[in-house]
């Protein structure tokens, strides 16, 4: 199908786009109140993954690209969720884990997510899905922390962290089984799915903002 005849619902980027302002807003001040260099080296990171996720998916989905740009842009978003997934995982890792479970937490992390960007990258067009499955999985390698993480980053920011995971849950869901369809014209499955990672990420950031005293 050539690009030109790809028809978008209406709204199909809008998200994502605005999440990117929101989370330059909101990173900059974060990055800017890290003091040690475990902070600053957290932040950073996290900030460049965030921003890397949103602004390559406005990109992607705005622009109404070339067949062969389209290829490579899916490429790029479909790989900015696992720097998200791992980025996001990063200060939680440095600044809420003792030093052992942070380093193997990490060292975790992003391993899978480089493997899910070599998949995102030479594998792209696997099924909806499961790419979705595989973004869950690699959501889901922090909960065996959990219980360390109540103790020292407290009970409420680790709901916070659950709830971001039901909302990238249920976003995951949405893109894999293309549901609910709604007005394909203005407002569709792709756009839940968006509203949903957008709600993930401000749950996660709630509590990457509290790690940085």
């Amino acid at each position: 199908m050539n690009a030109s005849t790809i028809t978008k619902p209406m709204l199909r980027g809008h998200f994502h786009q605005a999440m990117f302002f929101i989370a330059l807003g909101a990173c900059v001040p974060l990055i800017l109140r890290s003091k040690t260099s475990q902070e600053w080296a957290s932040t950073v990171i996290y900030s460049l993954c965030a921003l890397a996720l949103f602004g390559i998916s406005a990109l992607y989905h705005r622009v109404t690209w070339s067949s062969k740009k389209r290829a490579i842009w899916k490429k790029l978003d479909h790989a900015a969720i696992y720097l998200m997934i791992a980025g996001t995982a990063t200060p939680v890792a440095i600044l809420g884990l003792d030093e052992i479970s942070g380093r193997n937490f990490l060292i975790t992390i992003w391993l899978v997510a480089f493997v899910g960007m070599f998949q995102s990258i030479f594998f792209v067009n696997l099924p909806k899905m499961v790419s979705a499955v595989i973004y869950l999985i690699a959501g889901y390698l922090i909960l065996p922390y959990i219980s360390e993480l109540s103790k020292s980053i407290g009970t409420a920011n680790c709901w916070f962290i659950v709830a971001g995971g039901i909302a990238y849950s249920l976003g995951a869901l949405s893109y894999g089984l293309k549901r609910p369809i709604l007005n394909p014209k203005i407002f569709s499955y792709h756009e839940v799915f968006h509203l949903f990672v957008n709600a993930g990420a401000i749950f996660h950031f709630i509590v990457i903002n509290s790690l940085i005293k």
